[in-house]
């Protein structure tokens, strides 16, 4: 196993020779997840392993371990995020390639150039990420919501309460 994760690898070449990563990636290096986070620190534990299957697939599969800090969609305060995603991801070459991939693996479409590693990182991290992150039920913003009072609705007169009327003079 290494324990280094370069920043770019040819995935293809490294499946075919069938090799395991380990190592961290900083958080503010994983470009295309720094929109959603309030913050940028910290490190992501990582450990990949590329290869090939005895049906021929090339797969790079793996774990990311760590923290991201975002906003809870409850309270607007900042939340950490506790990461532990395993991903296995079918290298393919073609649109065609990825509608033949067994089921157990999630396409990722590679070229001839060599992958940027934090890009692939990132993805998965967005993919582990909540559509509506917020604190646990047990910590966080429940003080904040204890507090709430929904606004007491006002009992308004029924617009047709007078044509229920006229149609009681007839």
């Amino acid at each position: 196993m290494i324990n280094h994760l370069p920043d770019r690898l040819d995935l293809i070449a490294t499946a075919e020779a069938g090799r395991a990563l380990r190592g961290s990636i900083a958080v503010a290096r994983l470009e295309r997840l720094l929109p959603v986070l309030v913050s940028d620190e910290g490190e992501l534990q990582v450990e990949i392993e590329l290869g090939k299957d005895p049906d021929g697939t090339r797969y790079m599969k793996g774990s990311i371990k760590g923290a991201v800090i975002l906003v809870c969609q409850r309270c607007l305060e900042k939340m950490a995020l506790p990461l532990d995603q395993a991903f296995r991801l079918g290298l393919v070459v073609s649109e065609d390639a990825a509608d033949a991939l067994p089921e157990r693996y999630e396409p990722l479409l590679v070229t001839s150039e060599p992958a940027h590693i934090a890009d692939v990182i990132a993805e998965e991290v967005l993919l582990a990420i909540p559509i509506v992150p917020r604190h646990s039920d047990s910590v966080g913003c429940l003080e904040f919501v204890k507090d709430y009072k929904p606004p007491v609705e006002e009992q308004r007169e029924n617009p047709f309460a007078s044509l229920a009327e006229l149609k009681l003079k007839r």
